[in-house]
């Protein structure tokens, strides 16, 4: 009898949770004014709606039940889907400045130092800075033009590469890619990196971490499912490796610099430079001219 009772009781208490859980959820959508979206259920979300296929082909079946303009919780992510070209454009151009900032995810926190880069730093004082630093001292025609003999030489490496191959297949994609590495390799660090296999092992490592999907990425407050995954183990030991290499690289130019060996500037000579000038309004720190770096060369990995 005490036994009916009591799982009577439960199911009693988890039936009035449930219904006020449904509310709150309800009551929050009309807060919030949401755009329509499927049904959600709870602690998930939608994410049963993408599991099973591609999320694309996903995301343009969901879009024909419920417009182009829909809501989505992606566990603790709520997420609005555009899926037209006159939404995306109020996304993009219209309200871009509403919309520019971005989730932290696990990846950004870990392997670009909180954020620190121009990728996934937040909106803001710093990032305009560093879009400027970008657009006038890295990526303007006049130093762009300066690593001109570095393509030239490089590609000549490529067809001496190819010439020696004649007569046996080749895999020309890793011969591109490799010249892809060597170019942005030599731009930003002035010479071929004494570690550059290592790094270029570590850099494409994270990167397919980094593109996979996780978990702990859509419940931020629930430190223990990074734990479970295994992903933060995993980038913090390749975080530990890439960040010798890059302190390494930073330590030899700024030798460099005091001893007034260098020939000609390359990416960390530059924000070396300007990181010692006093002159910008937020100081560069050492981990973000790391951040800066990785982020440059896994553009291309």
């Amino acid at each position: 009898m005490v036994l009916q009772y009591s799982l009577a009781l439960t199911i009693f208490i988890l039936f009035l949770s449930l219904v006020w859980l449904l509310k709150a959820c309800k009551r929050r959508s009309k807060l919030q004014k949401l755009p329509p979206g499927p049904w959600k259920l709870p602690l998930i979300g939608n994410l049963h709606n993408l599991v099973g296929s591609l999320p694309h082909h996903a995301l343009q079946e969901l879009a024909r039940k419920h417009g182009d303009l829909m809501h989505l919780q992606l566990g603790e992510i709520s997420a609005v889907v555009a899926s037209s070209p006159r939404m995306a454009k109020e996304f993009m151009k219209t309200h871009d400045l509403a919309f520019a900032q971005r989730p932290e995810f696990l990846v950004s926190k870990i392997m670009f130092y909180s954020g620190s880069d121009i990728s996934f730093s937040p909106y803001g004082d710093y990032w305009r800075q560093m879009r400027k630093v970008c657009v006038l001292e890295l990526l303007s025609a006049k130093r762009v033009q300066s690593f001109s003999s570095i393509r030239e030489e490089e590609v000549h490496n490529l067809i001496e590469s190819i010439h020696l191959s004649s007569g046996s297949a080749i895999d020309f994609s890793q011969h591109i890619f490799t010249l892809t590495s060597s170019i942005v390799s030599r731009a930003a660090f002035g010479s071929k990196c004494r570690d550059q296999d290592e790094f270029r092992s570590l850099t494409k490592e994270f990167v397919s971490l980094a593109g996979g999907f996780e978990l702990a990425d859509l419940f931020p407050s629930q430190k223990f499912v990074h734990v479970i995954s295994g992903v933060k183990a995993k980038l913090e030991k390749i975080h530990g490796k890439i960040d010798k290499i890059l302190e390494n690289i930073i330590h030899e130019h700024k030798e460099n610099l005091l001893s007034k060996s260098t020939e000609q500037e390359d990416l960390v000579d530059v924000i070396l430079r300007l990181q010692q000038s006093g002159t910008l309004e937020f100081p560069i720190t050492t981990n973000n001219i790391k951040a800066i770096i990785l982020v440059s060369i896994s553009l291309f990995c």
